[in-house]
Formats: structure tokens, C-alpha cells, sequence
């Protein structure tokens, strides 16, 4: 199957697509400026007051993305970038959401307060944010599991049969395409990384709902001291008719707690001079990302057991991602990884 062609707005395109949705914030001449890092998507800031995300591809309308904005603010969830609507015909072909001035995602902001605090020699700073977006993520799923007019009934119990199986094949698949040290360690660690996967066969029904399904810390955008969170896309592995489907809570926590870890190895990497301070900083925060959450929104009965087997999860996929499609970010995956199963099988 061919690769969808990326089509490329024209000149004005944005800001004509800007003004019919939000026509009192942007005028017909406002300046347009590409958002240029990496993504799926094109996105284009007009008058330094919106984003117009182009879809690539566009997708059938009602959109899943769309459903979820408009849920949570319904909900009253205001820590995200205000969304103002889309461009849509037969197919939703863009969305129009507040362009925050200023504001860094998490792999800019986070990794710079730690880098800073390790330089002067503290690390409260870093360690109140991981707790800060714990709380965030909390307040999210808060208000996902919120009925109102848009979902009406947000939160349902189901089996978590499908993690289990989709763990259990991605264990396999990163045996099978890692290589060389990396690889080895891993496979030294299968048995114990399998049995936590298959903890979840032991789970029965749980508290399942509509999650973000791509949650890092990459998503987190950051200006000045607000925080918001940001890209309700789905689950970017998931076909795109199961990328917005209940699942547990415990999906996006997973995640984000990993996602926090990889700050560590990142700046661990960088500044090998404070590798012992960070490896301490990666285990604090670790643990104030869960309290933050916990403190918001408390722990269901089998919520240690799930989280254990989604993080464990969460690191096959970056190892899997590693091996097809960056090399150079396999130490990180590995490290995070050997962490938590510090032992190799005997």
C-alpha cells in the first residue's frame, strides 16, 4: 500500500480557514508561519492567535479528535489549547485550536529545568513539575470520565484482554529486532518481562474510558508557569476507527511516568558529569508523577498491576520504534528498561 500524499495548504489557505472559524480573533490579512518540527500533520499559526492543523489524511467526520475536545469542554476542562472548530466538507480537512505564545513542549522545557537544576545543584524545581503534570493528567481523566450532552456516558468496565495480547506480540516483536548488546539485555530479561504482561491476564473487568492515548511529556506544553495539555489525536499505533476507545486510565499513566524517565536518560546522556544525580532525579520523579496523580483522582484495586504491565509495554514500543526508525534513541528504551528489571533472568 503507498505511503497518503501529504497535501500542502497553499499560501492563505490557513488564514481563509482561520477567519471562517474564528472570524473575530483572526482577520483576513493575518500573517501565516509553519510550525516546522516533525509531525503527521501540518500545522500553520495565523496572526500569532490560532493554530490550523491540517489533517494528513483528512478523516471522516464526526472525528474521533473533534468528539473529544468538544467532551472535555463540556466538561469544563480548560488546561488545553482552546479549540474553536474545523474546516470540514465531506471530510474534516482541518482544526482550528489558541496558539499559546511562548510555550515549549516538555522534551524542550523539561529537559532544560533539569539540566538547570542539576547545574546549581537542585532538583526541586524539576521534581515539582513531574508532580504537576501527574496532577494534570489527573484533572484530564477527571474530565473524561465526566458525563455531558457530547458523551453521556463516559466510563463503562471491560476486560484488558486486548493490552494483554498487544504486550505479549510487541515483546515478541522487539526480541526479534533488537539487536547487538541492546538486544541481548533485553532478551536476558524476557521472563520477567512477560510474566508482568501477563499480570493482566489475571485482571478481570476494569474501569475502562476515554483516554488521550498519547500522552508524554512531549505533550505537555509549557508557557511560563501554565501547563496545558495538548494533541487529542488517539492512540497513534491503533487503526484510526480504535484510536479514541476506552481503555484503563492506567494507559495514559503509564506512559507519562516513562515518558518522565526518558527526561532523565536524555539529560543523563547529555551531561554525563551529573549521571548520578539523574539516575536519583529519574526514581524521585518517578514517584511524584503517580503521587501528583494520585492526589487528584485515587488508585482502583487493580491499578499496581496494570500500571507495571503498560509501563513495561510502554518501553517494548520504543524499543520497537528504536530498531524500525531511530538507532539513535535505543539507549534510552534500554536503560529504562534494564532499570526496572534490574536482574537478568536465571
Amino acid at each position: 500500500m503507498s505511503a497518503a500524499v501529504r497535501v500542502l495548504p497553499e499560501p492563505g489557505d490557513s488564514t481563509a480557514a482561520a477567519h471562517r472559524v474564528a472570524p473575530g480573533i483572526v482577520g483576513l490579512d493575518a500573517a501565516e508561519r509553519p510550525i516546522t518540527v516533525d509531525q503527521t500533520n501540518i500545522s500553520v499559526v495565523v496572526g500569532e492567535a490560532v493554530v490550523v492543523k491540517w489533517l494528513q489524511p483528512p478523516v471522516a467526520s464526526p472525528s474521533g479528535t473533534v468528539t473529544m475536545l468538544r467532551h472535555l469542554g463540556a466538561a469544563g476542562f480548560a488546561e488545553m489549547p482552546a479549540f474553536h472548530g474545523t474546516v470540514t466538507d465531506d471530510m474534516v480537512r482541518a482544526m482550528v485550536t489558541a496558539f499559546i505564545p511562548g510555550a515549549l513542549d516538555g522534551w524542550d522545557w523539561f529537559v532544560d529545568e533539569l539540566t538547570d537544576g542539576l547545574d546549581l545543584g537542585s532538583l526541586d524545581a524539576p521534581l515539582a513539575s513531574a508532580g504537576a503534570v501527574g496532577a494534570l493528567a489527573a484533572r484530564m481523566h477527571l474530565a473524561f470520565a465526566t458525563p455531558t450532552d457530547v458523551i453521556a456516558e463516559p466510563v463503562a468496565v471491560a476486560s484488558v484482554s486486548d493490552e494483554h495480547a498487544y504486550g505479549i506480540a510487541l515483546l515478541d516483536n522487539a526480541l526479534a529486532c533488537t539487536v547487538g548488546p541492546e538486544g541481548q539485555r533485553l532478551a536476558a530479561r524476557s521472563g520477567q518481562i512477560r510474566a508482568a504482561i501477563d499480570a493482566l491476564a489475571s485482571v478481570g473487568e476494569v474501569p475502562v474510558q476515554h483516554v488521550h492515548g498519547d500522552l508524554h511529556v512531549g505533550q505537555i506544553l509549557r508557557s511560563d508557569s501554565v501547563m496545558v495539555v495538548n494533541d487529542f489525536d488517539g492512540d497513534p499505533v491503533a487503526a484510526p476507527d480504535g484510536r479514541h476507545r476506552r481503555r484503563s486510565a492506567m494507559v495514559d499513566l503509564a506512559a507519562l511516568i516513562q515518558s518522565v524517565d526518558h527526561v532523565g536518560r536524555i539529560v543523563a546522556t547529555r551531561r554525563p558529569e551529573h549521571r548520578s544525580a539523574t539516575l536519583g532525579f529519574i526514581t524521585a520523579a518517578v514517584e511524584r508523577v503517580e503521587h501528583g496523580y494520585r492526589a487528584v483522582r485515587p488508585a482502583q484495586p487493580d491499578d499496581a498491576v496494570l500500571l507495571r504491565a503498560l509501563r513495561t509495554i510502554q518501553e517494548l514500543h520504543e524499543f520497537v520504534y528504536a530498531a524500525q526508525s531511530l538507532p539513535r534513541w535505543m539507549y534510552v528504551p534500554d536503560a529504562a528498561l534494564t532499570a526496572m528489571f534490574p536482574e537478568a533472568d536465571l
